[in-house]
This record gives structure tokens, sequence and C-alpha cells, in this order.
């Protein structure tokens, strides 16, 4: 069965997450007291699913967001059932996604209804 693709609906949906990824890049800039954030612009945003598969990134440091999927996928690993609204977790392990140990990722779970969706990830 194919299904066919709109191109005008999938470029809207693409260039909203570009958005999204950028606003939060924008709060980390807005919100951070660190030097190296501010000049440098040494961070990365992105959303992943629960899979740990890429669905939008901004364009910060790519090293960065080349370990983010592999992140994502073992956030979901360990947490699997125990994610709720609210919670933030923190990954710095060079085993599961992390590229050094001052390197610190910021993970939020996006709902829909009860169930997580998708990592917001910063």
């Amino acid at each position: 069965m194919t299904v066919a693709v709109n191109p005008i609906v999938t470029s809207v949906i693409q260039h909203r997450l570009l958005a999204i990824v950028e606003e939060m890049g924008e709060a980390m800039l807005r919100t951070s007291y660190s030097q190296i954030l501010n000049s440098s612009r040494d961070f990365s945003t992105a959303i992943c699913d629960l899979d740990g598969r890429l669905i939008a990134q901004a364009e910060h440091v790519p090293i960065h967001v080349g370990a983010l999927p592999f992140a994502a996928k073992a956030m979901t690993e360990f947490f699997g059932e125990d994610i709720h609204p609210g919670d933030v977790f923190l990954l710095n392990d060079p085993y599961h996604g992390g590229n050094h140990l001052p390197d610190l990722t910021a993970f939020v779970p996006v709902f829909e209804g009860d169930r997580p969706r998708f990592w917001s990830i910063n």
C-alpha cells in the first residue's frame, strides 16, 4: 500500500520542528549564566522519539547531535515505564551517548495524553 505524501504539509511540519529546536537554543542562551554557552554556543538542542530516532536538530555543535539518538534510546530503555510528566533527566554517561564529563544532557519527556512520545533534549 502506497501512502501519498503531501509536500506542503511535510514542509510545514519540517519547518515547525526546526523552529521548535531553534527556540530551545534561544531559551538556553537567554537563561544560561555560563560564558561557554553564551559566548561559544557550545551546546545542542534536538527532539528524538523514544526509540532514539532524531526528529529535529538545531544547527549548533554537531558532535553533540551525533550522540543524542543513542542517549535518547538509552534513557527510554533505562527508565521505561517510570517516565512521568514533570520529569527531567540528566545524562553524562560516556557509554550511553555522553561525549565527555563536562557535557550534561538534559532530557524532558513530551507527552501525548498520559503517554511519553518524544524527548526534548538540550
